[in-house]
């Protein structure tokens, strides 16, 4: 895994899916695809680490761009947690929205400055607004 942890912490898969904001099921569903591989305890209880927190937030990260569970299942299978490409990708991902939420907010700026000095908004000018901000 490149990218530097340090904390040496075990997590049951409540305590987990409490944090990640998952659910247990979801854990399960997680391991049973391969993605994750939690540690067992003697009475065989999951424990997760600092690697399964990483390879979750790979997950989760490939989900909020859109990728279906296959397909992130096809795309991490055999491969090491890469912490930094992923934090790249998620960082590319929100540059994204951020300058697709400004192109939106300057169309509807010039739309609500035309409304105001008494101009009419073209159809034309309604359409990209519902395309582009919707």
């Amino acid at each position: 895994m490149t990218g530097r942890i340090n904390e040496n912490l075990w997590l049951t898969a409540a305590q987990c899916a409490e944090r990640m904001g998952l659910t247990v099921r979801a854990l399960r569903l997680y391991e049973a695809r391969g993605l994750i591989n939690p540690r067992r305890t003697g009475k065989n209880w999951r424990l997760y680490g600092l690697s399964d927190i990483a390879r979750l937030h790979e997950i989760l990260a490939l989900k909020r761009m859109g990728l279906s569970l296959a397909h992130i299942t096809q795309l991490l299978a055999g491969r090491a947690i890469d912490l930094d490409r992923t934090l790249a990708m998620q960082q590319a991902a929100l540059v994204a929205l951020r300058d697709r939420a400004e192109e939106g907010l300057a169309l509807i700026r010039a739309s609500r400055q035309r409304i105001a000095g008494g101009e009419p908004i073209a159809i034309h000018d309604l359409i990209k607004i519902a395309r582009e901000v919707a």
